[in-house]
């Protein structure tokens, strides 16, 4: 059977989105080729046409998730900028919506374990992404000068928040720690001044 132009890449693609899915919302070990492939609609055996391993599929999971992540972010961001920008984003990625979305959530939070397990490219797509998430935050806090310190720190905060808060059975607790996470980043947002009177309560 002859498939039309371009068949082979829209079906990768497909099997991208599917596993990028699985992946955060079922973790890696715990998700199967054959899942993913069902979840595809296609046969298991077509796998190995697309993908040499499901370590190299992971890897390109990351990517194609990283690269569209913003599509899942609230319209509103993409006329924001600078601390603007960094109140609305830490408001969204802190919500119970997110928290409850790990399947259209950011990768960090639903994969860093994993990619630190599996090493390899995996680990090393990972690695550019978060670089370049740290670059885009930095400049957020400031264009002229991007404060790296602030937006690393930013960051874990965050993802550390949604993962701890994904963890939990008891909803208010992780209500609780969504809610004292977004005023810590806030704080770490407005500059020593904030953090010192966030410390000191």
């Amino acid at each position: 059977m002859r498939y039309p132009t371009g068949h082979k890449q829209q079906t990768s693609q497909r099997i991208l989105r599917v596993a990028g899915r699985l992946f955060r919302r079922q973790g890696y070990a715990a998700t199967g080729v054959d899942a993913v492939m069902s979840s595809a609609n296609l046969t298991a055996g077509a796998f190995y046409s697309h993908f040499g391993s499901k370590e190299e599929l992971l890897a390109a999971a990351l990517d194609a998730v990283f690269r569209e992540a913003s599509n899942d972010r609230p319209a509103e961001l993409t006329t924001l900028q600078g601390h603007a920008w960094l109140r609305a984003f830490s408001a969204f990625y802190l919500s119970a919506q997110h928290r409850d979305a790990a399947d259209h959530g950011c990768p960090m939070p639903a994969l860093a374990a994993d990619v630190a397990r599996v090493g390899g490219r995996s680990r090393e797509m990972f690695e550019q992404h978060l670089r370049r998430v740290i670059d885009f935050i930095a400049e957020q806090f400031d264009e002229r000068h991007p404060d790296r310190k602030r937006a690393i720190a930013t960051i874990a905060m965050l993802a550390g928040a949604v993962l701890l808060a994904r963890a939990v059975n008891d909803e208010a607790f992780s209500q609780e720690i969504l809610d004292a996470s977004q005023e810590a980043a806030i704080a770490t947002m407005d500059g020593p001044r904030a953090n010192h009177a966030w410390e000191n309560g």
